[in-house]
């Protein structure tokens, strides 16, 4: 690949549709937010408003704020994509944009993926829940957090590159 295209700035058509599309998610992270937050705790607020804090309502909090984990590291992984392509849509140089995103992205989806499959069952425990198993055995789980943690490799492997590639830079 030449060396122009491995500094070039993002062409104009690039750089707008990132800002178009940096736009949609802000859109989709706002409704994905409001909507997870009256998925699990919007029975929970009619229960306290109904009867005060019990006990059982306390619980249900506490299962529902496990449940809710995974799915905030979820929505998190989408942010850091939208601030990428909020990056991209400035102008900023993609390698470093990619790599931190793909780095970020990646931990916070193995992040959610792992507390959902291991964390999840024994806080539903502890919270008064009964899942009936030690290990949430769920393929889409197991497969997201693979794909987190590889792409959080890949980001290293590209630093590395860039750096490298600095280097010889600076040498020739």
């Amino acid at each position: 690949m030449p060396d122009a295209l491995l500094s070039a700035p993002l062409p104009p058509s690039l750089r707008a549709r990132s800002a178009r599309l940096a736009r949609v998610l802000d859109v989709l992270l706002v409704v994905l937010a409001f909507l997870l937050l009256a998925e699990r705790f919007g029975a929970v607020a009619v229960a306290i408003g109904r009867s005060g804090f019990e006990a059982t309502t306390l619980a249900q909090v506490g299962r529902q704020l496990a449940l809710a984990i995974p799915d905030g590291c979820y929505l998190m992984a989408l942010a850091w994509v939208r601030i990428a392509l909020a990056g991209f849509a400035r102008g900023a140089f993609h390698t470093p944009v990619i790599a931190a995103a793909l780095r970020r992205v990646g931990v916070m989806l193995a992040f959610g993926a792992a507390f959902a499959l291991f964390a999840v069952p024994t806080l539903l425990r502890w919270f008064g829940s009964d899942p009936g198993y030690v290990i949430a055995y769920d393929i889409g789980s197991a497969v997201l957090c693979a794909l987190g943690a590889s792409l959080a490799l890949v980001a290293q492997v590209l630093e590395r590159a860039a750096a490298v590639q600095a280097e010889l830079d600076g040498i020739f």
